[in-house]
């Protein structure tokens, strides 16, 4: 094996910094990674690792400090500019262009022109089929784009680093969306990747993840260098000290309770599309998690649960009172209410501010003829603000302007301040950071202490072992599996979960 001591690094960044108006968000960062390793790129959200990622990518220009590949400085001024210096980024948001073929996304910035200019379609197909065989990919060149899963999305993106000869290709949030089979395939890349030579920085929240694939981290903290070193030096505790700032001793705390009366019955649940059977209870002072792989029907319960899809056939009960007819406004008047997976599209009004969408719920509390108590509505959201310790400039500030998890305490305040006696949260983590994690999970023990009844809708093995009283298991819109907290293993619940 090469001796890296005497190579330069595939990427080495010194110093690197980055101001906005009135904000410092990358402050002296220093990185360097080799040609056939992975390093894993670690911080909170805000913690710079996004500025940092776009300035290799030539979207933003640093204010100071030198990127270099292979002991060449580089200065960037476009996108164009970092790929033609061999560095290629596959964003969380793929950038595809659904109607084109997978060959010719793959040359979208270089359709291969023959003579008169014409472009040469035949050479694009063979060229990708080319690039498919050296890595080891299994795609069909004229497949349109449309057509397939994320997973293979994700390929052609990686595909399209090779056509252009990319040493180093970074991936922001790779797994977000993938089911656990597409995260070991994407793994198995990963490593082809590395025995071709290619440096990857790889972004992620999940820790597993980290200890798995990366070589080294490096860790983020308020926009600055926090430390370098081999995975195999860092423990999970370690790691998550290093992003936070702070050591968090348990991730999962849980209060001693003991359920009460039972608050959620349903019986033979079916909808048209996906949801066939399904009967189970939850009571006060539970956590019950769903789990289940991709189009197994999570959130498709979970909506259906509070009304908001309809269902065929069967019963709900909440607090022994059937949510019938079977609408949203009912699910709320008897206290079921949904943290959407989407919050942003389904949750959120992002250009209005924290107290608002607060409020939403109950805002005819504050309402009196015909005008809103602000002074009022304002008091209430100050006293969930200081109980969860959201974290922002003002109440009256646009709530897009809050990170993932500050925006999630919100959304629980708004169904809190309503008097919910049944919460349903649907993947309450994702895109979420360590830290914010942590607190998320203290919130849900909490919730469920004071007596709540607490339904987990979660493709996370970690949370879902650590949270839960009680595991459901969904395959295919069915229920395939379930534990009580001492017999769950992650291996039943995967083998339930492909039935």
């Amino acid at each position: 094996m090469p001796d890296k001591t005497k190579q330069a690094p595939a990427l080495r960044v010194s110093g690197l910094t980055k101001r906005f108006p009135g904000v410092l968000a990358l402050d002296d960062v220093s990185l360097e990674v080799h040609s056939g390793e992975v390093l894993a790129l670690l911080g909170e959200n805000g913690a710079g690792k996004s500025t940092l990622i776009k300035m290799l990518a030539g979207v933003y220009v640093p204010d100071g400090g030198t990127i270099e590949t292979k002991g060449q400085e580089r200065h960037f001024t476009s996108p164009a500019d970092a790929l033609a210096a061999g560095i290629k980024v596959v964003f969380q948001e793929i950038a595809l262009v659904p109607e084109f073929t997978v060959a010719e996304n793959i040359f979208l910035e270089d359709h291969l022109a023959g003579r008169f200019g014409k472009v040469g379609w035949r050479e694009i197909r063979r060229r990708a089929a080319e690039i498919f065989e050296r890595a080891g990919f299994d795609i069909d060149p004229d497949a349109k784009v449309r057509d397939l899963p994320i997973s293979q999305q994700q390929l052609v993106e990686i595909s399209r680093a090779l056509a252009h000869e990319a040493e180093i290709v970074i991936m922001d949030e790779p797994t977000s969306s993938l089911t656990p089979a597409e995260v070991r395939h994407l793994f198995q890349v990963i490593e082809r990747l590395k025995s071709l030579g290619i440096a990857i920085i790889y972004v992620s929240h999940k820790l597993e993840e980290i200890f798995e694939i990366a070589d080294h981290c490096t860790v983020l903290r308020d926009g600055r260098w926090v430390s370098s070193k081999p995975t195999a030096e860092h423990t999970n505790a370690s790691l998550v000290t290093d992003m936070v700032g702070r050591e968090i001793t348990d991730m999962f705390p849980r209060t001693d309770r003991t359920p009460g009366e039972t608050l959620v019955k349903v019986e033979g649940l079916s909808t048209r599309r996906l949801l066939k059977d399904l009967s189970f209870d939850v009571r006060a002072g539970e956590v019950v998690g769903f789990f289940g792989l991709m189009g197994a029907g999570r959130t498709e319960l979970a909506k259906a649960l509070v009304g908001y899809d309809p269902i065929s056939e069967g019963t709900i009960r909440i607090a022994d009172k059937p949510l019938s007819p079977h609408d949203t406004r009912t699910g709320k008047a008897l206290g079921i209410g949904l943290l959407s997976e989407d919050r942003k599209e389904e949750g959120l009004m992002l250009d209005t501010s924290v107290t608002r969408n607060m409020t939403l719920a109950t805002l005819d509390r504050f309402t009196k003829a015909g005008f809103v108590d602000t002074a009022a509505e304002t008091k209430a959201a100050q006293g969930y603000t200081d109980r969860f310790r959201i974290k922002m400039a003002r109440l009256d500030q646009a709530i897009r302007t809050l990170s993932g998890g500050n925006q999630q305490k919100v959304l629980l305040s708004r169904w809190l301040m309503h008097g919910l006696k049944v919460i349903v949260l649907d993947e309450p983590t994702r895109g979420i950071d360590v830290g914010a994690k942590a607190e998320i999970f203290a919130l849900i023990d909490e919730l469920a202490a004071e007596g709540f009844a607490v339904i987990l809708m979660t493709s996370e093995m970690p949370e879902l072992l650590g949270l839960s009283d009680r595991i459901f298991v969904l395959s295919g819109g069915r229920i395939t599996g379930s534990f009580d907290r001492a017999g769950a293993t992650q291996e039943g619940v995967l083998d339930a979960a492909i039935k």
